[in-house]
């Protein structure tokens, strides 16, 4: 460590010496009293590293001994402050480089909210309070009072039992612990119809039913009530009727019955498709936080008339920290319109399955138990009329 220190602070030169006996010429500049390093014999001669102040000895060893001596690799604060002279512009870019790694360093540049169980939404919600409480990104960190900015914190967000604030070089993280309220009562006091149906079954686990198989219910009618009547045990005398007394109660159970279903969906035989071309047109966004969005790559109106956008976001990330910066990309894909041409057997075909996937996705759950289809030709297409009729639990807690 003391020979890399005073080879760094005199300067050193790595030195090539060969000729006829330059073992003699080496021993006589190791007397002489010089500092050599690193000496080793190589197919061009001796090569050995010596200070800068030895460079003198060096040309009295070698005289009258033949020898030739080349000079190679150098370094050390001499030669760097040398080099500073004859190119000054060499310090301003290091005192620059200096300056902005000072700059860098010493303020707060990301501010993350990590946790497994805090939504997107609910980090942006505390990143937006840090900086309300006075945390900012370029903030200097000498000038934070973490314990004054966490109280102000605490103030903003009273969901939270309690908050923290670390810092780590850069980055500001924020710790929380959810405050857990008492949840509510698991079951509601009623429950009433989710559509108009046939009532099939009654099955009651909790209160009171208040319809009975066979009965048409409307949506929002009282299926299951939580208040259950009973006459009281004992009975005063004089009483001309029995007394009954009213318990409340949750409400829990499920009520079966027959929902209708309908949807109907008109193809033409001839109509105009569009179809995907396979070309697609791409722009590059760059969002920086709540700002406006930058583009990248993509300059120009798209070049499609007809087209189905796709957008992806991406998130950037340094270190597992995510950054308040965002990559967006949008994606036009061309279409084509065609037009197309249906025979009757298709058209039926393309009817039904459209028909029957908008059912699907009206009626989900519950059993089918029947099914009527009325189709009805024209010269321009066909119409298909699609009833189904499920048997399905609508026994929910109300809106």
């Amino acid at each position: 460590m003391i020979d890399f220190l005073y080879r760094l602070v005199f300067g050193w030169i790595e030195i090539t010496l060969t000729g006829r006996n330059p073992e003699e010429a080496i021993s006589r500049l190791v007397l002489a009293g010089p500092r050599l390093w690193n000496v080793r014999q190589t197919d061009k001669g001796y090569t050995f590293t010596v200070s800068l102040q030895g460079i003198v000895w060096l040309r009295k060893s070698v005289r009258g001994y033949h020898c030739r001596v080349r000079f190679g690799r150098r370094g050390g604060l001499p030669f760097k402050v040398q080099a500073l002279k004859q190119r000054p512009f060499l310090g301003v870019g290091a005192l620059t480089a200096l300056f902005l790694i000072v700059f860098a360093t010493s303020r707060i540049w990301v501010i993350d909210a990590p946790g497994a169980n805090i939504s997107h939404e609910a980090q942006e919600q505390l990143v937006a309070a840090a900086e309300q409480a006075g945390v900012h990104i370029g903030m200097l960190r000498s000038r934070m009072n973490l314990n004054a900015e966490r109280q102000r914190m605490q103030r903003r967000l009273p969901q939270y039992a309690w908050i923290g604030l670390s810092v780590h070089g850069m980055l500001v993280t924020i710790h929380v612990i959810p405050l857990v309220n008492r949840p509510p009562d698991a079951l509601p006091s009623k429950l009433v119809a989710a559509r108009d149906g046939v009532v099939t079954s009654v099955l009651v686990f909790i209160g009171d039913p208040e319809v009975v198989a066979g009965e048409r219910v409307h949506k929002g009618q009282t299926l299951i009530s939580g208040a259950v009547s009973a006459q009281i045990p004992v009975q005063p005398p004089d009483a001309k009727q029995p007394i009954t007394d009213a318990v409340k109660t949750p409400a829990k159970g499920d009520v079966f019955a027959d929902v209708r279903y309908a949807a109907t969906w008109w193809q033409p035989f001839r109509f105009w498709a569009l179809k995907p071309t396979g070309r697609r047109f791409e722009q590059d966004f760059l969002k920086l936080a709540d700002g406006e969005p930058i583009l990248l790559k993509g300059y120009g109106a798209v070049p499609f008339r007809y087209y189905w956008r796709q957008k992806i976001v991406q998130p950037l990330q340094w270190r597992e920290v995510t950054l308040p910066v965002e990559e967006v990309k949008i994606v036009y894909n061309e279409l084509q319109r065609r037009h197309q041409l249906l025979s009757r057997k298709q058209a039926l075909a393309r009817a039904v399955a459209e028909v029957t996937q908008r059912l699907q996705h009206e009626a989900h759950g519950g059993t089918r138990v029947r099914e009527q289809r009325i189709v009805h030709w024209t010269k321009q297409g066909v119409s298909v009329h699609l009833i189904w009729t499920v048997n399905q639990n609508i026994a929910v807690p109300p809106a």
